[in-house]
């Protein structure tokens, strides 16, 4: 049987060869009278019957004619009987409409050239990826046997050790990890919130398990759909789901099993048989191996569905704790006492000096963005992925950010951390680590212990354990064996059941550090005050040890960063060796500058050179430049923010011109540009030459090939960006200082009958209390209800004082927090008034042929198009008389959509 993607292929050369008929039959016909009306032209008169003869001609091919050539005709009309037009100006108009005609010929040229690059690409092995590669010489077969037996060798191994994780239980006590978890909630206010979550998640249990239609058709479909997504299951069942969707019947049948299925929940079993649950390395986009469990359809619907239900549920709960919880607000408001304080000593206009603060914006941050991320909010929103390739965030969901945004926000988050901590106290430390096979390995003792914990039923228990100890088949020939440690990996089950376990340790460093643990999935990340730091990484270990769990020792470091004195030998033997890096940064532990690692760059760009040397198609070869170099390197060197700052730009420009001389260096059939090597292919295959660089650059809409310059949407920013970040916390202190002697001379200005009014509204009792306290403020006793004698009320704060609580209340320490985590805005290029008059002709002929960016809104366009665009206008005139490459309409664009939805997998050895 034919696969889906050689179907696909044949039926997409087909709709191709038919476009490529009728655009044959087109440039013919257009040669044959272009040919004919330069031999009328020759065989004219004079000069301007010569001309007469081509502005005919030219009116006759409809060709679009420019404002200022509707004329000619009349002009020459003029020509006939005055003599003051120069025989130079009819020179002037024959050479113009002649250049008319030759751009028609090169539009026909370059629309030709471009379906046969499609053909080529549709005809070319692995459609659509430069994965499936076959070498061409012998040295290169020799490399790539070798390559293969790596993999080979190393994917045995991953096999060997997954198969000696899962198969050997990993007993925890769960006597000591109900203590715990207990010793988390010892105030009445965590006791209570502890019992709603409880009374909560019972009652849903119960609920759902009374349901007598658990799975109705709106959600049968959804789910097929979101299986679709991601990468449970192979292709091959991914393809009997797409055949459930085009039967409504039978999905009513499969909705009805799976009702029953549930309906039976305390007797469900996989009933595989001996045969077991195939297990087998796949490939992900970004080049990672993972074992995976190979899915039965039906029993991948009904768990996907009970696994996201519960999934919301348990999100509404936890979110509900943890917006209840003081602990996990702590700073984010003033206490009363100090909150008092500065009513009494800040003028009005001051007080409060902010309604935002640092603190306020560290917790929306977290709980908007980090906590729990990966679970859905609400019914039909699909679980968060892991992979930055996982980037399908629904238009809908507007404040939910992708896989990809979210690392980002969190190096942004490190960064300006990094930034502020040294600038107000001197000192930072920023910890990175993750779980040793947190997911395949994880004691399933844990848990059912910590879903007991929170409030779940035995009967729902049973069926958890059921569910992740499935009959395993190694496919090696070895007997079937029973799972016994560990989540299904790319399940949602691995999503709600991974996130409710490390909720609790998120808990629990809030509650014994005062930190906010940045968590995505299981990689872990802490940053700020270095006892605090300490202290966290502590926590996590205590965690760790309880529930079974080991760091990846690989992934694990810290930096702990000091002004200006020693370090305290304490806390550094706390702290985990090692570096601290995300994607291809590292945060230099001298100087506390994200740096590139150009090691790891290059790896990569060694990879790429051989991936694009794989590349069968001219088209496939920039799909797989436009997915590394315009895609993946675009925030491998963290996107640009003022955090980072312009330097860092500036190196990431010069690390992108490197890569870029390594790639094209003129050897090797190499050209030394991308622009010059693209040609030399596109010649070599096809015999054609003189390719306008527009061509190879603008977007497909405007019938280029859409080559993506990594430059460009960098310089869109650069001059927006920050010069130096650390200065702008400089002024910060300035305008502290400046602010804090205008509201000491403010306060001293104040009359003693002022000074009383105000004390007694603020201190409405003290004057009748004898047992007044003394001033002064302790900062970590926010419980104490502080009054002011009024004897001691008659000095201002010391600058001390004033800056105690600054990251709670500060309006200008907000700002500046806020302005080093911002990205800059795109500074758009100058668009001259040609460009701006030949766009609007352009989108009133054809909006759809307008390259609107997906993010903006339809009369905004897309900054980096309209770089590109100025960028070539001049040559877009002159050799294709607009800013559109090709007539659109001539192409079949639905092909080449469907080629580019195809992504690219990288193919790094194991």
């Amino acid at each position: 049987m034919a696969s889906s993607s050689t179907i696909l292929s044949q039926t997409l050369q087909s709709i191709t060869v038919t476009k490529i008929d009728e655009l044959a039959k087109l440039r013919n016909n257009f040669e044959q009278t272009k040919a004919s009306i330069l031999r009328d032209a020759e065989e004219a008169r004079d000069p301007r019957q010569r001309v007469l003869t081509l502005y005919d001609g030219v009116n006759r091919l409809d060709e679009k004619l420019r404002p200022e050539l509707t004329n000619v005709k009349r002009w020459l009309e003029q020509a006939q009987y005055d003599p003051t037009v120069p025989p130079e100006t009819l020179e002037k108009f024959e050479a113009t409409l002649r250049s008319r005609l030759d751009i028609g010929s090169r539009r026909l040229h370059l629309a030709n050239l471009y379906s046969r690059l499609l053909t080529e690409w549709i005809g070319s092995p692995d459609t659509g990826d430069a994965d499936a590669t076959t070498p061409q010489d012998d040295d290169a077969s020799e490399s790539f046997e070798m390559v293969q037996t790596i993999q080979k060798e190393r994917l045995e191994q991953l096999r060997q050790k997954f198969a000696k994780v899962v198969f050997e239980p990993l007993n925890t006590d769960e006597d000591e990890i109900n203590r715990y978890l207990s010793s988390l909630f010892t105030s009445d206010d965590d006791k209570s919130n502890l019992k709603s979550l409880r009374q909560s998640v019972h009652g849903t249990g119960k609920m759902m398990l009374e349901q007598k239609e658990f799975l109705d058709r709106q959600s049968m479909k959804w789910c097929i759909k979101a299986l679709l997504k991601n990468e449970l299951l192979n292709d091959e069942k991914k393809g009997t789901l797409r055949e459930f969707l085009k039967d409504e019947a039978v999905m009513d049948e499969i909705r009805d099993v799976l009702n029953m299925r549930f309906r039976n929940l305390k007797n469900w079993s996989w009933s595989l048989g001996e045969e077991g649950m195939p297990v087998v390395p796949r490939q992900s986009l970004n080049g990672k191996w993972r074992v995976m469990m190979d899915d039965d359809v039906l029993h991948a619907l009904l768990t996907h569905w009970i696994g996201t239900r519960w999934a919301v549920v348990l999100k509404r709960d936890l979110e509900t704790f943890f917006h209840r919880s003081v602990g996990w607000n702590h700073g984010c408001q003033l206490p009363e006492d100090r909150s008092k304080l500065e009513s009494y000593y800040l003028s009005p206009y001051l007080f409060p000096k902010g309604d935002r603060n640092v603190e306020a914006e560290r917790c929306d941050l977290y709980k908007k963005h980090f906590f729990l991320a990966p679970l859905p909010s609400k019914l039909f929103e699909e679980a968060g992925g892991y992979d930055d390739d996982d980037d399908d965030v629904p238009k809908s969901d507007a404040d939910k950010l992708s896989p990809k945004d979210i690392k980002q926000l969190l190096l942004r988050t490190l960064a300006t951390e990094v930034l502020v901590n040294r600038s107000l106290d001197g000192e930072v430390a920023v910890i990175q680590s993750d779980f040793q096979w947190f997911a395949t390995g994880i004691a399933h003792n844990s848990i059912f212990a910590i879903l007991r914990f929170i409030g779940y039923q035995e009967e729902w228990i049973s069926f958890f354990r059921k569910a992740l100890e499935p009959p395993l088949n190694m496919l090696t020939g070895e007997p079937v064996q029973t799972r016994k440690r560990g989540l299904p990996m790319a399940h949602i089950f691995e999503k709600f059941i991974g996130e409710v376990v490390l909720f609790f340790m998120d808990l629990a460093v809030n509650r014994e550090a005062e930190m906010l643990l940045y968590r995505f999935h299981d990689d872990l990340w802490l940053a700020g005050k270095p006892a605090r730091c300490a202290k966290a990484w502590q926590s996590m270990a205590k965690f760790a040890r309880v529930m079974g769990l080991e760091f990846n020792k690989n992934k694990t470091g810290s930096v702990y960063l000091v002004d200006g004195k020693a370090k305290d030998p304490e806390i550094t033997k706390v702290l985990p060796e090692g570096s601290v890096s995300m994607n291809f940064l590292v945060l230099d532990p001298t100087s506390g500058q994200w740096v590139i690692n150009q090691d790891h760059v290059q790896e990569h760009i060694n990879q790429l050179q051989k991936q694009l040397l794989e590349s069968k198609s001219v088209l496939q070869w920039i799909k797989t430049w436009n997915s590394c170099i315009g895609r993946f390197f675009s925030y491998t060197f963290g996107e640009p923010a003022n955090c980072f700052g312009r330097p860092h730009l500036d190196k990431t420009l010069q690390t992108h011109k490197d890569m870029q001389a390594f790639l094209f260096n003129g050897e090797n059939g190499n050209g030394n540009t991308v622009t010059e090597h693209l040609r030399s292919m596109i010649s070599s295959r096809f015999s054609v030459s003189d390719i306008p660089d527009a061509f190879l650059f603008v977007n497909e809409t405007l019938g280029g090939l859409n080559l993506r310059n990594p430059f460009v949407p960098l310089f869109l920013v650069r001059n927006y960006l920050l010069v130096d970040p650390a200065a702008r916390m400089a002024k910060f202190h300035d305008m502290e200082r400046e602010e804090y002697v205008r509201e000491k001379k403010q306060f001293e200005s104040m009359t003693a009958h002022e000074r009383w009014r105000r004390y007694r509204d603020v201190f409405p009792k003290d004057e009748e209390e004898a047992d007044s306290l003394p001033p002064g403020y302790k900062r970590d006793d926010s419980r104490v209800s502080r009054r002011l004698k009024w004897e001691d009320a008659q000095e201002f704060w010391t600058f001390k004082e004033y800056t105690e609580w600054r990251e709670s209340s500060s309006g200008l320490l907000y700002r500046a927090y806020r302005e080093l985590m911002a990205r800059p805005t795109k500074q758009d290029i100058v668009v001259s008034d040609a460009v701006a008059e030949a766009w609007k002709q352009l989108e009133h002929a054809n909006p759809a042929l307008v390259p609107f960016s997906t993010e903006a809104e339809p009369e905004d366009i897309d900054s980096e198009a309209m770089w590109t665009i100025q960028y070539h206008a001049d040559e877009l005139f002159e050799k294709c008389g607009g800013l559109d490459v090709l007539d659109t309409s001539l192409l079949p664009l639905g092909v080449l959509k469907a080629l580019k939805s195809r992504k690219v997998t990288w193919q790094m050895v194991l």
